[in-house]
């Protein structure tokens, strides 16, 4: 049996085998296997019997069953090949150990004896008494007892201990290739993670997806195809034949349960059921034994199923006429107990074939509820309700109105069209006036600023609602007639006015302000008006774009003048108010911010599952450009030249030089740049970076249009590039810039420092191999090779093999080579694992910090911070954060 076999458990295969080929050698000894159903215990005992034969041991099995509990010693004497008399109680269980322990002593005269025991969980008690005495003796005879159970409290006494944990994302990548035969593209990988790391649910979940032919290949990667909204869920028996071991009704309460989702509370199961909580209990207990279930939280009344894909597959397993009839009864029980309306409107939504004049009434009595807080549902259960409901139903008025405010909340396309129309059926000036001004903010969210400006000009000779001239001004500047929205926005904000205009005129006058401000010497100014606009913001209503747009201008401010971890931070408040809103619409924005951040502080692969997001079709025409821009940039720098040139592609008509690009259109510049430099036409990719000269939002490109320009040995064009940024020396940027073009390495050694307080980047790497070359053309050969390991160390984190061959080139033309170094490697497993960012999470866990508390001090997402825990989970081995704070008291950042 070859290691390499079995994904992320060859530690464990080591340990077993160890163990047989030290009882071969004479020296006796106890295991125990533990691990969660579908964790491969008795494939990993199956090694140890195989192991053990080849060796020439004497090989005994057996395993306890769950019906011969009962039994008395029924499970250890299945392993022995002997009678022997049994009855109950301590003391034929002490007489049956001192025979075996005779039998065995007799058996091991002639060979090793290995005893091999699996499900130990199903033991009877006079069976662990017999195990644990029998264990004494393998310390002093050549007796392996291998011992396999689920993990959970209990086990064998002095047993040396194999945990068979959950599998990490990488390695469910690695299982995924190698049963399918080619590398699982991301949405692929993001699929298997319902299996939540279990082998065996990997493998079946895997196997009912390419039975529902949802798994495609493409140029050598396996992808999840594109499903229907409406598809069926997927039927994996073999899950739920496993839980059929369960007792008596568990496996009927766990289907009721999966209608909730996959958390659930213990009251709401009891109002679907109809039984009080008590008696379900144990059920519920022994569920959460097996491991199918687990706290979701403080509240132990509040569970969740631990892997997603078993939810998924008890759900199937009811028959689809079924599930909309139940899913009805739910809401109703729900509702009568009060639950929240999110809650009842989950069960609703997969209802809709029992949709009755039961479910519209309570739409239509709770639909401002649910427009807070799920405008989604809201708008999928309004909309069906309208159609089917007569012309003359009285409730039809009401929800067309639902309809109209939950698609401009969630800005999905089309909401520009339907609140015009609601206009021009309403009679009310002021609601008019309002539905104005929810058109205007969809067409500016559509990118229709000329058909928005004209709604604005129209609407302030009616007059119109008191923010247009705010949005007048900021709409000049998105129709390019830049002097005159830089006017309209000065009358706005000048002190002199009075009264003063309305704050969301306000708002988007120093939205206007901020964005113009364009040249390097602004960039304090710019982020003053960003925070003077969204304190105005905070005082209006319908401010969520404007306070979304100009927290992300700020981001990219911050960004610019590499306050990196400021940026995230104003990041995932730009998210928080997007989601608080509901304005799911404009969170592709926001998921491409938070990319760029990923990107500048090496999260490369988040950042890439980020614009696989913001990549979705959306109103902002720049989102894509970035999404695609930045994507492409990655991708060439790890040299995956092929699939880069795919997403260059995909916003091929944008100009190659535009003139004023933005921090999203220089992703898109740097990454056409760089791939004319990796196809050996360095001039051309200097001409494509020249416009970054032209705004701030470019000036980050400006050190690699100096190198470009030396090398090509055009130095006056690197004079140029370089002093855009004179009013800018003490950064970091232009630091480099001087260095490169002066030789001079005490420019870049500052740079350098600024980027090691800032953490480990592509900036830090860069910055490093340019003072490498300079330091070579100064004399200092050693130093440079230093610089270079160290800058190419970063690059093998990142995976960019582009600039690791690319640095390599530069300073091999300059006679130095990197010094050979030992690869250094993370352990797969244990507290060396984690990565520092892990670390640091494990260690906040351990104090009893909530997700949201650790996102908010390490400026990450509560999802970020949810997937990290659950990677912590997966390579230490454990279950729940309790064990991580046990784990984590005995260590330190």
């Amino acid at each position: 049996m070859k290691v390499g076999m079995w994904v992320g458990r060859a530690d464990q295969v080591r340990a077993v085998l160890g163990a047989v080929r030290t009882v071969a050698a004479g020296h006796g000894g106890r295991v125990l296997v533990e691990g969660e159903p579908g964790a491969g215990k008795s494939a990993l005992l199956a090694v140890v019997t195989d192991e053990a034969a080849r060796l020439g041991c004497r090989v005994l099995t057996g395993a306890a069953g769950e019906l011969e509990q009962p039994i008395p010693l029924r499970a250890v004497l299945d392993c022995f090949e002997t009678d022997l008399a049994t009855g109950g109680g301590g003391e034929a269980a002490a007489q049956v150990a001192d025979a075996l322990t005779e039998h065995l002593t007799g058996l091991c005269r002639t060979s090793p004896v290995v005893v091999v025991l699996d499900n130990l969980q199903w033991a009877d008690k006079a069976s662990t008494v017999v195990w644990d005495r029998l264990g004494r003796a393998a310390g002093r005879l050549p007796l392996l007892l291998v011992s396999a159970r689920r993990t959970g409290p209990g086990g064998a006494k002095g047993a040396r201990a194999v945990l068979l944990g959950p599998l990490t994302r990488e390695e469910t990548a690695e299982l995924v290739g190698n049963l399918i035969g080619v590398p699982a593209g991301p949405r692929l990988l993001r699929r298997m993670t319902s299996a939540g790391g279990n082998p065996f649910y990997v493998r079946e979940l895997l196997a009912a997806l390419v039975r529902a032919r949802a798994v495609e290949t493409s140029a050598g990667v396996a992808e999840l195809a594109p499903q229907p909204a409406d598809a069926p869920p997927l039927v994996i028996r073999p899950i739920t034949e496993q839980l059929g071991s369960l007792q008596r009704d568990t496996p009927e309460v766990l289907r009721i349960a999966a209608l909730l989702g996959t958390d659930f509370s213990v009251p709401e199961l009891a109002a679907l059921l109809g039984r009080p909580p008590n008696e379900l209990r144990r059920a519920l207990d022994e569920a959460q034994s097996a491991g199918v279930t687990e706290p979701a939280g403080e509240d132990p009344g509040h569970l969740r199923f631990r892997h997603p894909v078993v939810r998924e597959s008890l759900y199937a397993s009811m028959p689809a006429s079924l599930r909309p009839a139940l899913h009805r009864q739910a809401a109703e029980s729900l509702a009568g107990a009060g639950a929240d309306v999110r809650r009842v409107a989950g069960q609703l939504l997969p209802a809709r074939a029992c949709f009755d004049r039961w479910c519209a009434d309570w739409l239509v009595r709770n639909s401002e509820a649910l427009l807070r807080r799920a405008p989604a549902a809201a708008v999928e259960l309004t909309r069906y309700a309208l159609d089917r409901a007569p012309h003359a139903d009285p409730h039809r008025p009401h929800l067309e109105e639902t309809l109209t405010t939950g698609t401009f909340l969630l800005r999905r396309p089309g909401s520009a069209q339907l609140v015009r129309d609601l206009r021009e059926r309403t009679a009310d000036p002021g609601r008019r006036e309002s539905l104005t001004l929810m058109l205007v903010l969809d067409l500016i969210h559509e990118g229709r600023a000329e058909e928005a400006l004209s709604e604005v000009e129209r609407g302030e000779r009616a007059p119109g609602h008191a923010g247009f001239p705010g949005l007048r001004a900021f709409l000049l500047w998105a129709v390019q007639r830049y002097e005159e929205a830089d006017s309209a926005a000065q009358r706005i904000v000048a002190p002199s006015h009075a009264p003063p205009h309305h704050p969301l005129a306000q708002a988007y006058a120093r939205y206007t302000r901020a964005v113009l401000m364009t040249r390097p010497e602004a960039g304090e100014d710019a982020l003053a008006e960003v925070e003077l606009g969204l304190r105005a913001a905070r005082l209006s209503e319908h401010a969520t774009d404007v306070t979304v747009g100009l927290t992300l201008t700020g981001a990219g401010l911050l960004a610019a003048a590499e306050r990196v971890g400021e940026a995230r931070q104003w990041v995932l408040t730009a998210r928080s108010v997007a989601e608080a809103a509901g304005a799911d619409g404009l969170l592709p924005r926001v998921d491409a911010a938070a990319a760029t951040i990923d990107y500048l502080t090496g999260r490369w692969d988040d950042a890439l599952e980020l614009l696989g997001q913001a990549r979705e079709p959306s109103a902002d025409p720049w989102v894509p450009v970035s999404a695609h821009g930045l994507a492409a940039l990655i991708l060439i720098s790890r040299d995956r030249r092929e699939r880069a040139k795919d997403h260059l592609a995909a916003v091929e008509a944008v100009p190659e030089g535009p003139a004023t690009p933005g921090l999203q259109a220089s992703w898109l510049l740097l990454a056409r740049a760089l791939l004319a430099e990796r196809e050996g036409d360095p001039y051309r990719a200097l001409a494509l970076l020249l416009p970054a000269q032209a705004t701030a939002a470019g000036h980050h490109l400006l050190p690699d249009v100096v190198r470009l320009a030396l090398a090509a040995g055009d130095p006056a064009r690197a004079r140029a590039a370089a002093a855009v940024l004179g009013a800018e020396a003490g950064q970091a940027v232009a630091q480099r810039c001087r260095g490169l073009l002066d030789n001079d390495p005490e420019p870049l050694l500052a740079a350098l420092a600024h980027h090691e307080r800032t953490g480990p980047s592509l900036h830090l790497a860069q910055t490093a191999e340019d003072l490498a070359a300079v330091l070579v053309v100064r004399g200092d050969a050693e130093a440079a090779r230093a610089h270079l390991n160290r800058a190419v160390e970063v690059y093998q984190g990142l995976g960019a093999e582009w600039f690791i061959a690319r640095a390599d080139a530069r300073l091999r033309a300059l006679g130095v080579r990197r010094g050979r170094r030992g690869e250094r490697r993370r352990p797969k497993s244990g507290w060396g694992a984690l990565t520092p960012t892990e670390v640091k999470i494990a260690l906040l866990v351990a104090e009893g910090r909530p997700n949201p508390g650790i996102a908010a001090e390490l400026l990450l997402s509560p999802r970020t911070v949810q997937t990290h825990v659950s990677h912590i989970l997966a390579k230490l081995g454990l279950r729940s954060r309790t064990e991580i704070a046990r784990i984590a008291g005995g260590h330190d950042a």
